[in-house]
């Protein structure tokens, strides 16, 4: 299973490559140009959990409080590699998990809801010795962390959610009718890759992330295949309002004014006037890879000023 998600990740990069200029020497050594770093990016020791849906892929940076990092769809751990470190420097115990399905996880055996993905997180911990944790996670992330919290309070010292997908019941309907299952087929000129590239870099992030995190959204899309929808079936079908109402950990919500969900942060502090709130100007929905450094602080400060394990 492991052997078989490498070598796909290989011809995906190939792939992309096929569809890239060619690098003239001037390139290759331009200090502002370091290159691409592939799966090395991730700092720290990486392992793997068995766990009711499988094997769990996850990496670890640092020591002291425990940190879930829960990734969006259709990302895998890879989203918080530049953020780790900086987590680290504060004292915290990172965890990035990739969500079964993702990444280099096992694909779980049929859709799960976020709920039956958050007993799985509780799983990764049990497997890892953590008893209780500061559970972080970004869109679809943050859905699975509401899950996790509201779920399983006894395991979570305190909550961070970023992007909070706080829907109404009629958007719920409209994402689940016109965003799932997208077009994954492999076409033999590779331009279904340069046609994803451009889904990312110019409808959904506006051409404001940086070309690297892109390349790995494109990467991270195409290593869940034709399964990639289960992450957003679970965000879509989740009531995140019953969810945020009954949470009892700290929790700090965060929004980028840029982000196609800012609005749901108002909803969000509505439903729970009591979580703190930190908003970032402009940014996308690659901030923690592209500019991890001001997310880093906001996560790291309220982690280590309000959980307790």
């Amino acid at each position: 299973m492991k052997t078989r998600r490498l070598i796909y990740m290989c011809a995906v990069l190939f792939c992309v490559a096929l569809n890239q200029p060619a690098l003239s020497e001037q390139t290759v050594t331009d200090a502002s140009n370091p290159g691409w770093d592939g799966l090395h990016v991730i700092q720290g020791p990486r392992g793997y959990v068995m766990t009711p849906m499988g094997q769990v892929h996850y990496s670890a940076l640092g020591d002291g409080i425990p940190v879930l990092l829960l990734h969006q769809t259709p990302w895998f751990g890879v989203q918080y590699a530049k953020a780790q470190p900086l987590l680290a420097k504060q004292g915290l115990r990172t965890i990035a998990p990739d969500t079964p399905g993702f990444g280099m996880s096992d694909l779980p055996d049929h859709p799960p809801t976020a709920e039956e993905y958050a007993d799985n997180v509780v799983a990764v911990m049990d497997q890892l010795g953590i008893k209780r944790a500061a559970i972080v996670g970004h869109h679809t992330g943050a859905t699975l962390a509401a899950a996790t919290a509201a779920k399983h309070p006894d395991r979570v010292s305190c909550v961070v959610l970023h992007g909070v997908p706080l829907y109404t019941a009629d958007e719920r309907a409209d994402r689940l009718k016109n965003q799932l299952h997208p077009n994954i087929d492999i076409l033999p000129d590779g331009s279904h890759i340069q046609t994803r590239w451009k889904r990312v870099d110019e409808t959904i992030s506006r051409k404001t992330a940086e070309p690297e995190s892109v390349q790995w959204s494109v990467l991270s899309f195409y290593l869940a295949g034709q399964h990639e929808w289960y992450g957003h079936q679970a965000a879509f079908t989740f009531d995140m309002e019953v969810a945020l109402k009954s949470i009892k950990a700290p929790t700090l919500v965060l929004s980028n004014t840029a982000d196609s969900i800012h609005a749901a942060a108002a909803r969000a502090l509505k439903l729970r006037p009591d979580f703190a709130y930190h908003e970032f100007q402009g940014g996308n929905s690659h901030m923690m890879y592209d500019d991890p450094a001001p997310w880093a602080a906001a996560v790291g400060a309220f982690i280590t000023s309000k959980c307790k394990t």
